[in-house]
């Protein structure tokens, strides 16, 4: 139902791997750690530990998270496009060809010594998922019709976890679900917000150029977790296809509960009293109605 509704205004493009978690062969000499934290009781000892993440600086200060899980398998947490190119605007669809790529830069980086059966793994995608998102994007008119897009599914739809919920002009569908989640926000508004987690660096080629490409984009991303990927079977990488990321976002957007209009008819608009239709219109364009108007009780 949703996808019924994005069709008729537009078409899905530039999907991509978005983040991948795994545990990746690699035999290495040295321990890879960032550090560790404990917990020490009053009388000194130890209770517990846990090795924290080494944080690998890539393409314009984007990190990965790179951690050793005995000698001869690494942990690899975070965004492989954005490491790589310093953007996550479009990417690629192939994980395990993502995977094996940024994993050849990190061998002169982290000292790696891979074995010939761990360079075939990485090509042949031999290796366990723990978490994988992959994203799409949606061309609308102008990026006020991407809130107002935002703005009618917030209370025009639901998932099977009920009601999404909106956390910063972002729209999340299971946002604390163990198994999966969905969420889309306007992709422009994330660049445009403060602090510099999701900004463009300002060195990057051709940046004014990516944010007007990015001005108008509906973002939709699907998250899948470690018990939604072994149900499907999908947590190990061999069993990815360069269509798996699109095929799988698409089928979990259409299983979403979403009305079909989102917009008023003429007929219906001409019979509602004037305040009312100012207040459809702002909300059309993309304003926040709730910011705007005091709460009644």
């Amino acid at each position: 139902m949703a996808c019924f509704w994005l069709w008729m205004v537009t078409v899905w493009s530039h999907h991509m791997i978005d983040w991948v978690t795994a545990v990746i062969p690699c035999y290495h000499s040295e321990a890879i750690t960032g550090g560790r934290i404990a917990c020490i009781s009053p009388d000194g000892e130890i209770e517990w530990q846990v090795e924290k993440n080494h944080q690998v600086s890539g393409s314009h200060e984007s990190n990965l998270n790179i951690k050793s899980n005995g000698a001869s398998h690494l942990y690899f947490d975070g965004n492989p496009a954005k490491w790589l190119q310093g953007h996550n605007l479009f990417g690629s669809n192939s994980l395990i060809g993502l995977v094996e790529h940024v994993m050849y830069r990190l061998i002169p980086i982290l000292g790696l010594l891979p074995t010939v059966s761990d360079l075939n793994d990485w090509k042949t995608g031999s290796y366990d998922l723990k978490r994988v998102d992959s994203t799409a994007m949606w061309d609308l008119p102008i990026r006020a019709d991407v809130r107002s897009w935002l703005r009618a599914a917030e209370f025009q739809s639901k998932s099977r976890h009920g009601r999404p919920v909106t956390r910063g002009g972002t729209l999340y569908f299971g946002q604390h679900s163990r198994r999966w989640s969905i969420k889309f926000y306007s992709k422009g508004d994330e660049l445009d917000a403060p602090g510099k987690g999701h900004k463009l660096p300002n060195e990057i080629l051709h940046r004014d150029n990516l944010m007007k490409w990015a001005d108008n984009k509906l973002r939709g991303e699907l998250t899948f977790r470690s018990i939604q990927l072994k149900e499907l079977e999908l947590d190990r990488a061999n069993n990815w296809t360069e269509n798996t990321p699109i095929e799988r976002l698409m089928t979990y957007i259409e299983s979403l509960d979403m009305a079909e209009q989102f917009s008023l008819t003429p007929a219906i608009l001409d019979g509602l009293p004037a305040r009312l239709i100012a207040v459809y219109k702002l909300w059309k364009d993309g304003e926040d109605l709730r910011g705007l108007y005091p709460k009644v009780y």
